[in-house]
């Protein structure tokens, strides 16, 4: 007579398993080589066919097994394990870049090439303000209790890197749902915006003038 039964527990690397028999609610020791295609690899929430044997101890086994139905749950491949993210490593490298944008401003100010720099100063802090949203992400995603403060990504846009924050929050799908953030992000847009449309105007570009020492 043949039966049928769910997988509840399976041992790959020992080759054994127990099923529950649905005609009779009993639980079953079943053994791989007992398997009649020996390519057989169950997985637990398969359905198997089987006939109902002793072992030697004449206790009620599963044999003459088969697979109806497999669970493609069960057969689809670990997800990768995503390792934790040094944010030390990170903040540090957020400290130099700081320092350096800095650094360049100034140069650019006293040489009075500043508008000239502009496009260049946005394409920088863009991307690494992007960077800064994936490594706070994967964190995220790691469960680390360390995260990048939220005042630091927004001061990363502040100077011009919100573009590349924009993108991040879009495509990362990273702190976009968080209403006061997003309440703040937009307040540091409107006011790197509006800087930089003073800078271009006349009265901005005689600010400049004047602090172009080299120009």
């Amino acid at each position: 007579m043949q039966l049928t039964g769910k997988v509840v527990f399976w041992q790959d690397k020992k080759g054994f398993g127990f099923l529950l028999c649905q005609q009779t609610e009993q639980k079953l020791f079943f053994h791989i080589r007992d398997f009649t295609d020996s390519k057989s690899r169950p997985a637990e929430g398969d359905e198997l066919q089987f006939s109902l044997g002793t072992d030697k101890q004449g206790r009620p086994i599963a044999t003459e097994l088969s697979i109806l139905s497999a669970n493609p749950a069960a057969r689809q491949p670990p997800l990768p394990r995503l390792s934790s993210v040094d944010l030390d490593y990170t903040q540090d490298m957020a400290l130099y870049f700081r320092a350096a944008f800095l650094m360049l401003v100034i140069i650019a100010l006293l040489f009075g090439t500043l508008p000239y720099l502009l496009p260049i100063l946005y394409l920088e802090a863009s991307l690494f303000t992007y960077w800064l949203y994936q490594a706070d992400k994967n964190a995220a995603v790691a469960r680390q209790t360390q995260r990048l403060p939220e005042e630091s990504l927004q001061m990363f846009s502040l100077i011009g890197g919100w573009p590349g924050a924009l993108v991040a929050q879009q495509k990362l799908a990273h702190k976009r749902s968080k209403p006061l953030f997003q309440r703040e992000f937009w307040l540091v847009v409107l006011g790197n915006c509006l800087l930089l449309l003073w800078l271009m105007s006349q009265h901005g570009q005689q600010f400049l003038s004047r602090l172009a020492l080299f120009s």
